[in-house]
């Protein structure tokens, strides 16, 4: 595991929530969240098992995929690419 391309590809995610928020059409909200999505994935393919339990970003993985109550981070963006596919626009 690379320290650098992790916290490359967590700084990424974060800029993406930002620029998600500040989406002014549909085209732009939905390459938002699959380019959110895929760096995601890219995020969880860089840990291993144990990393994601008990390493370094072990927290930074929890608030992404897991959820204490309700949908997780990861699973809202899937849900709304989803309901996007399925017609309902945002805007």
């Amino acid at each position: 595991m690379n320290t650098k391309k992790v916290e490359s590809v967590i700084q990424h995610i974060a800029t993406l929530q930002e620029s998600l928020c500040n989406s002014e059409n549909n085209l732009q909200y939905i390459k938002r969240l699959q380019a959110l999505k895929y760096w995601l994935h890219k995020f969880d393919s860089f840990l291993d098992r144990t990393s994601r339990q008990q390493g370094e970003y072990a927290a930074v993985y929890e608030s992404y995929f897991c959820s204490g109550c309700g949908f997780s981070f990861y699973e809202r963006v899937c849900n709304s690419i989803t309901v996007y596919e399925y017609g309902d626009r945002p805007f």
